[in-house]
């Protein structure tokens, strides 16, 4: 009976904590008082579910600060949800704290020690259908950010496999453009038939402006492989679309720059090189990735002889890749190795030696590679158009957020929790989503479309990729519309 008083206590914390952060955080300063409050009490309970359920209601705390513009008292929280994070010696039990857990920590860019609970929450699922596949996909997801292209492909390519197997389903191509992205150096040839699977996806469905992004991706790999006129080819067709599209956010023009700064580096056109990277570094302004831009200009400046003016924007590349919360290691470790490499020819030998210390630190911060998980190929979709049972239709704002929601959060994190909601509810099921050039339509049915809407409106409220969205409730030949706030 202890056992289940402390469950019931668990799912009452997690339940008041998302209806604080989401329906209530509206009214911010109550809403970070309860808060508060939660992590307070859960700070005095014992054991790993308890802890877990602490960090998650600093997080969504420090988020609200933030909105409030308390930013002292936002990073204060910050900072003692992440010691609290890592003091947690043993995993929980509870899948749903590990996927709520994991969210929250990918949305603080967290990505390394949202490795953690993106696995736990894999270990502990007791299915192998669509929502083992979605926590493959997002620790897949999590690991690349993270920089462990290793260890993304296994999850990745399980993910991939489950849905393609159920033809057509919006999140193939998104799936396949990780994949390839895992790939690229251990399997290249792998990497681009993945690219191009997603691709042409993307443009039979019209949808262009994403299948820019295979496009990238295809410009980067070509580029690694010499095939430099190729790449700039797919860099130039992903710009024009981007840049005739009015909604493109600057972030994205800011990285394709960068790509094209290097490009040309390569190709000894140092002028153009230095436009793109100048011109990338303005459009990059706030974004994780103008660290890489930094680095860039270094590069630069270094194949032109330039040791000097290099070792300035390395440092400057080191520098914004430390202040990040969940840096690319790939990435910082070339910077810090472009440094030193520099420090190097400038005979400066102490301090290179003292970087590339700290290089070979950070190389021991692998994870282990993780188990490999096996998932049930998908069933095929259910089709609910015929049906006279209620629906509720959520479509998503694909262009007005800005752009750290959609870099920070995913639809296969909202689908988990709605999965979870239903599963526990019993009011209905989600079928899915289709994706469009300005939005995303998910698709949730059920005997009781209001009985429906009540019990996922928290999760909608909480998530950030929500905001704004416009909700279809209908029962039978009866509608209405809401706008979530």
């Amino acid at each position: 009976m202890k056992r289940q008083n402390a469950i019931d206590l668990q799912e009452e914390y997690l339940s008041a904590i998302e209806l604080a952060a989401g329906a209530l955080a509206v009214h911010s300063a109550p809403a970070a008082e309860l808060l508060s409050k939660f992590a307070a009490d859960l700070g005095a309970q014992s054991g790993p579910e308890f802890a877990e359920l602490r960090v998650i209601a600093l997080l969504h705390l420090c988020r609200i600060q933030n909105r409030l513009q308390q930013t002292a008292e936002s990073e204060r929280t910050r900072r003692e949800a992440i010691s609290a994070f890592d003091q947690i010696a043993e995993f929980g039990s509870r899948p749903n704290i590990q996927d709520r857990l994991a969210d929250v920590l990918v949305e603080f860019r967290e990505y390394r020690r949202a490795i953690r609970p993106c696995e736990q929450a894999i270990n502990l699922s007791t299915g192998n259908g669509a929502k083992l596949a979605n926590r493959l996909w997002r620790a897949g997801r999590t690991y690349l950010h993270s920089g462990f292209k290793q260890h993304a492909e296994e999850p990745l390519r399980q993910a991939v496999e489950f849905y393609r197997a159920a033809r057509g389903d919006p999140r193939t191509p998104v799936i396949l453009n990780d994949l390839g992205n895992a790939l690229r150096e251990s399997n290249p040839v792998e990497a681009e038939k993945s690219y191009r699977e997603a691709a042409a996806i993307w443009e039979n469905k019209g949808a262009y402006g994403q299948a820019t992004v295979a496009w990238v991706n295809l410009g980067v790999l070509c580029g690694e492989q010499e095939r430099l006129d190729e790449s700039l080819q797919w860099y130039e067709k992903a710009r024009c679309v981007r840049q005739t599209d009015a909604t493109t956010p600057r972030a994205r023009l800011g990285t394709l720059a960068n790509n094209i700064a290097n490009l040309h580096r390569r190709m000894k056109n140092f002028e153009a090189a230095t436009q793109e990277v100048e011109n990338a570094i303005v459009l990059l302004d706030g974004d994780p990735v103008l660290a890489e831009a930094y680095g860039t200009y270094g590069l630069i400046f270094r194949d032109q002889g330039l040791d000097e003016a290099s070792l300035d924007w390395f440092r400057r590349s080191r520098t914004e890749h430390a202040r990040l919360p969940g840096p690319n290691m790939n990435h910082f470790r070339e910077s810090i190795a472009n440094e030193a490499a520099a420090l190097e020819r400038l005979g400066r030998l102490k301090e290179a030696s003292a970087l590339e210390q700290q290089m070979a630190e950070l190389r021991d911060d692998l994870p282990p590679v993780p188990m490999r998980h096996q998932v049930a190929p998908a069933p095929k979709t259910v089709k609910h158009a015929d049906n006279p049972a209620g629906a509720v239709l959520i479509e998503l704002d694909g262009i007005q957020l800005p752009e750290s929601v959609y870099r920070d959060c995913d639809i296969a994190a909202l689908e988990n929790r709605l999965e979870e909601v239903l599963e526990s509810s019993g009011s209905g099921e989600l079928d899915g989503h289709e994706t469009g050039p300005e939005n995303t339509t998910l698709s949730l049915y059920g005997a009781n479309a209001e009985a429906l809407f009540r019990a996922v409106e928290p999760v909608l409220q909480d998530y950030p990729l929500c905001r704004g969205a416009r909700v279809t409730i209908r029962q039978n030949d009866q509608e209405r519309r809401i706008v979530l706030s």
